[in-house]
């Protein structure tokens, strides 16, 4: 599931400091990241363009994350389709331009991208954090979107989902505060220790993501967190009126039944009036690394059937 509050808190570190074995369990290859036709920046998002097809996809990669965490996906669907990959504000080693509401921030550049670029009702793809804004926008502007699938990324932060609204702050702030004080090889360290034990079951992929990750700006992941975790969408959700598909990662690390963690999610998207929850067996948060072809299957589905 999304990273829990506390291991992002007092355990987070410690984690981070642990040893763990790093060598291969598999054979597992970070997928390839395509050539883009096209890259351009939209206010504070980068944007990369693959593939030249009539209909639209937009990937939204998490925190920390660029399109590489999208790479297979990307090379797959831009066979048929137009598809822009996001790079939010100060990650993956793009500048970092602080902004007082960066869910806002986001909304005001992801919709100037489609009026200045004549993207009409895309499909968008979001994992994680950039799941959370996919459904941010099917909040505020349901019409203008073909549908989102949203990859282990729910309308609030699921560790603070029942805390009150000044619980929720609290934990938003402890957090900023502590990712902000990490250094780099700290924060290089978070992320190998995130990775290895929730991000995915490939060992073979935690150094090579990781490295990835800590290319982003730690002020970035702080400020980005914090949002994050402030964030409730869940009164807006019944002005989602676009279809929905929450793509559920599931490992038996997970300390709760499939069955359990299923509700879970429903209850968070039962606001949503055509929101759906599926599935995604054998995989932890990276599911699209963990298990692309089942991630690649639910995507072409949705989209056979997806308003358009």
């Amino acid at each position: 599931m999304i990273r829990p509050v506390q291991l992002l808190l007092a355990a987070a570190l410690c984690l981070a400091l642990l040893a763990f074995p790093l060598e291969a369990l598999s054979d597992t290859q970070l997928p390839a990241l395509p050539a883009p036709s096209q890259s351009f920046d939209a206010g504070t998002i980068h944007v990369d363009r693959y593939g030249n097809g009539a209909k639209a996809l937009v990937f939204i990669p998490g925190l920390s994350c660029g399109p590489w965490s999208w790479a297979e996906q990307i090379t797959r669907f831009s066979k048929d389709y137009s598809v822009y990959a996001l790079t939010l504000n100060g990650f993956d080693g793009r500048p970092y331009v602080p902004q007082q509401d960066p869910f806002g921030s986001f909304q005001r550049d992801f919709w100037k991208l489609l009026n200045e670029r004549n993207i009409v009702k895309p499909v968008v793809i979001g994992h994680s954090l950039g799941a959370t804004l996919a459904l941010a926008l099917a909040a505020t502007h349901p019409e203008r979107l073909g549908g989102v699938v949203a990859l282990d990324g729910l309308p609030v932060f699921p560790s603070v989902a029942m805390s009150s609204p000044a619980k929720r702050m609290a934990a938003a702030n402890a957090l900023r505060a502590q990712v902000s004080a990490q250094t780099p090889a700290q924060f290089t360290a978070y992320e190998r220790a995130f990775m290895a034990n929730i991000g995915t079951i490939h060992k073979s992929l935690v150094v090579p993501t990781a490295a990835l990750e800590a290319k982003s700006a730690v002020a970035a992941v702080a400020d980005w967190v914090y949002a994050d975790v402030a964030t409730d969408l869940r009164p807006q959700l019944p002005h989602a009126n676009v279809r929905i598909l929450e793509l559920m990662p599931y490992s038996t690390s997970n300390p709760y039944s499939e069955g359990q963690t299923l509700a879970f999610y429903r209850m968070l998207l039962i606001d949503a009036p055509e929101a759906t929850v599926e599935p995604i067996e054998d995989a932890r948060h990276f599911a699209m690394l963990d298990e692309p072809a089942a991630v690649d299957a639910a995507i072409t589905r949705f989209l056979a059937t997806a308003s358009r």
